[in-house]
């Protein structure tokens, strides 16, 4: 940069400061004056469209509510009690809403939420709006009135109910004129603006000062001859009701007659020019004294750039931003740039101390939730683990009660067998979620009708959907999946809906072929989810919310294993809903394959099985015992051992035809035992080797097949299944 003398810079700054500022502070001191009135008088027009766009979209959105009710199914079917409880809930979700009624056109009140279902009801409130919709066959906002039991002072949205294009009911709300001035509160104008919100009769519906003082009044006289010339909006200079002279503009609203109208304090509009007038006269002030202190300013010049960096240098060194000073000369400004680079390397570091310091708050914050999500998991199992315990053992008392009668041993023993049932469905959940969550799970795909699959797995579930009304609408679609799976994900959904939906509510099941894709989709009538849950209904663990009774139940793992599972067979599933309380759908996609050429008929039938000489290997007395009891029933000899080392002694002491072997035994696993009997009997008769265990992961099945066993059955085990290892021995 070329550098300059003092004098100079001392002309340039002298003639810079005081010719060009004061040839313009004159012209613009008298534009200024000019446009301060126009101005204000625009601001204010422009705050009357803006609220009055705001008033008009609150009550189309009361419109929009009203609407959405009278499309309810309950009054094509003339449910009224329960249209009744629907408008209730309605009214409860709508802070500023007095009440919901319902009317005849005739103007028979059917139902008013202020009062019980089936009580006298008072006649029509405000009834000029009421005519205007049974006439006009459309929605209309009535004006300002007092009514109900209390004398509350209202406004009323109604809207037509048609049906067949005949009118059927009028629908009504009764709004509070807080609705209507939160949203002119909302604005927060300055101190001393005044906004009023007028019906189609004038009177006042709301207002920024002194609301309650002049609720239902009209407006100013000086307002209401400005607002008479039966223009749509308009401006001018008014008298508010405290005295102000103000600077007032109004807009009416379309359809509702409505009309809004703020004010602006003319001492504020006159403040502002004021201000202006005084700050342009002081530049023109402060130009003439610049121009007799240029000289000194000029001469401190080098000093004054000096001071400024050595704040600079202090500000870097309390790790502040330093402000290097804007100088020609050399020296100061190479050090300056070295400041600044010295600055840049201090933020990067602090900039990369931060991002660690995030990173730890945000690994922090999710161990915490981990924790937190643990904890809850662990107080559900523990309850879902209790209640099916409790029933178990209940049943069992009954069975030794002395009293009890065969119907009563019949009932506990069905008990027994469903709790058994609910227990290891949820230990499949659980092991499966696990599974998926660390890709463990391989599918054993084959071609399957999705549409039969539903259908067979609605049929087990039969007892549990039969207090529900069924809707289901389904077309074949085939797939590449695993039968297994797939009906762990149908059953998933269907006894999902099943547990958030009141009996006797619909449920909807359907499947169709669309664009490629076999779809599911499950919906319910049920209590609904809030956007946010939405958001994370697939994730583990994840349920609505809950009270201690936990009366719908569950661990909040199927959904995620319903996803899982789906992302396994290359879909998708996705959750929606209105909102709480107007029910769920979730919708699954698979990719569809082209129909089979055949389909291979599998044969139901069994056959019978022969009396096996077998050995059982269990260190549970209870467990061995049971199933002791019901070999022997079923036909076969039994023998048993309470540990590895004597179950190995008695299998070589007499082979049996098949061995039931537990894994973790005491003094010699499972796996040791199936090792030793394999290598006693090498090139000789063999028995039938089964690992009858609670270790069900897939690594645990391929250990039992390396160890010598012929199969692997999970506890509690499937009797059919063991019946056919023990017919095909």
């Amino acid at each position: 940069m070329r550098t300059v003398s003092l004098r100079r810079r001392f002309l340039v700054l002298a003639a810079a400061g005081i010719l060009p500022l004061a040839a313009m502070s004159g012209i613009a001191l008298w534009a200024l004056v000019q446009q301060q009135t126009v101005q204000a008088e625009r601001a204010a027009l422009e705050l009357a469209r803006a609220l009055g766009t705001a008033v008009d979209a609150e009550l189309r959105r009361s419109t929009s509510v009203l609407e959405a009710l009278a499309a309810s199914l309950r009054l094509d079917d003339g449910d009224l009690k329960g249209y009744y409880q629907e408008s209730r809930r309605v009214v409860a979700s709508r802070p500023f809403w007095l009440a919901l009624n319902l009317a005849e056109p005739s103007g028979k009140v059917l139902l008013n939420t202020l009062f019980p279902f089936g009580s006298a009801l008072p006649s029509i409130v405000e009834r000029e709006s009421f005519d205007k919709t049974v006439r006009t066959l459309q929605p209309s906002i009535g004006n300002l009135s007092k009514g109900g039991p209390g004398g509350d002072i209202g406004f009323t949205v109604r809207v037509p109910v048609m049906r067949d294009g005949k009118l059927r009911y009028v629908l009504t709300a009764v709004v509070t004129p807080d609705a209507i001035l939160e949203i002119v509160n909302r604005q927060r104008v300055s101190d001393g603006w005044v906004i009023s919100v007028f019906d189609a009769k004038g009177m006042r519906v709301a207002r920024s000062r002194a609301h309650k003082e002049y609720l239902g009044m009209p407006a100013s006289p000086s307002l209401v001859r400005l607002m008479e010339n039966g223009a749509s909006e308009g401006s001018g200079d008014t008298v508010a009701l405290e005295g102000d002279a103000i600077v007032a503009a109004y807009v009416r609203l379309d359809g509702s007659g409505w009309a809004v109208a703020p004010g602006i304090p003319v001492a504020f509009v006159n403040q502002g020019v004021a201000r202006s007038v005084a700050v342009y006269g002081g530049g023109i002030v402060l130009s003439i004294l610049l121009g007799g202190l240029a000289a000194l300013v000029v001469a401190r010049g080098i000093r004054r750039p000096i001071a400024r960096l050595s704040e600079a240098a202090q500000a870097l060194g309390r790790g502040e931003k330093p402000m290097p000073p804007d100088t020609d000369i050399r020296e100061i400004r190479e050090a300056a740039q070295a400041l600044l680079a010295a600055d840049t390397e201090r933020s990067h570091g602090e900039a990369e101390r931060e991002e660690l310091l995030r990173r730890e708050r945000a690994a922090r914050a999710a161990a915490e939730q981990a924790s937190r999500a643990k904890d809850e998991f662990l107080a559900m199992l523990g309850h879902e683990l209790r209640n099916p315990l409790g029933a178990v053992a209940n049943a069992v008392r009954l069975l030794e009660h002395p009293r009890t009668t065969e119907e009563t041993a019949l009932h506990a023993r069905q008990i027994i067998a469903r709790q058994v049932d609910h227990l290891a469905r949820m230990t499949d959940d659980l092991l499966d979620a696990g599974r998926t969550i660390t890709g463990k799970i391989a599918l054993q795909r084959q071609p399957v009708d999705l549409a039969a699959a539903v259908a067979d797995t609605l049929t087990t579930l039969k007892p549990r959907t039969e207090r529900h009304r069924l809707v289901v609408e389904m077309q074949p679609s085939w797939i590449d999946a695993d039968p297994t799976r797939l009906e762990q994900i149908v059953a998933n959904l269907v006894v999902n809906a099943v547990k958030y939906t009141l009996e006797g509510g619909t449920i909807r099941i359907g499947v169709r072929e669309e664009s490629g894709a076999a779809v599911l989709r499950v919906a319910d009538e049920g209590i609904g989810m809030p956007p946010e849950l939405v958001a994370t209904a697939f994730d583990l663990f994840v349920q609505g919310a809950r009270g201690l009774d936990r009366s719908y139940g569950g661990l909040g793992i199927g959904l995620t294993l319903v996803r899982r599972l789906a992302e396994l067979h290359g879909g998708s599933v996705k959750a929606s809903s209105a909102g709480p309380g107007l029910g769920s759908e979730f919708t699954v996609c698979l990719p569809a394959i082209r129909v089979p050429a055949a389909v291979r008929q599998l044969s139901s039938g069994q056959r019978p099985v022969p009396t096996r000489d077998i050995l059982i290997i269990e260190d549970n007395a209870d467990a061995r015992e049971t199933l002791r009891k019901l070999l022997e029933l079923a036909g076969h000899r039994v023998r048993t051992a309470s540990d590895g080392a004597a179950g190995l002694e008695a299998a070589l002491a007499a082979l049996p035809e098949v061995a039931l072997v537990d894994i973790g035994l005491p003094k010699l696993d499972g796996y040791e035992v199936a090792r030793r009997i394999r290598a006693a009997t090498d090139g000789g008769r063999t028995p039938l080797l089964i690992a009858l265990t609670g270790y069900g992961l897939e690594e645990d099945r391929q250990r039992a097949l390396a160890a010598g066993f012929d199969a692997h059955l999970v506890k509690p085990f499937d009797e059919d299944e063991l019946g056919k290892l023990l017919a095909e021995r």
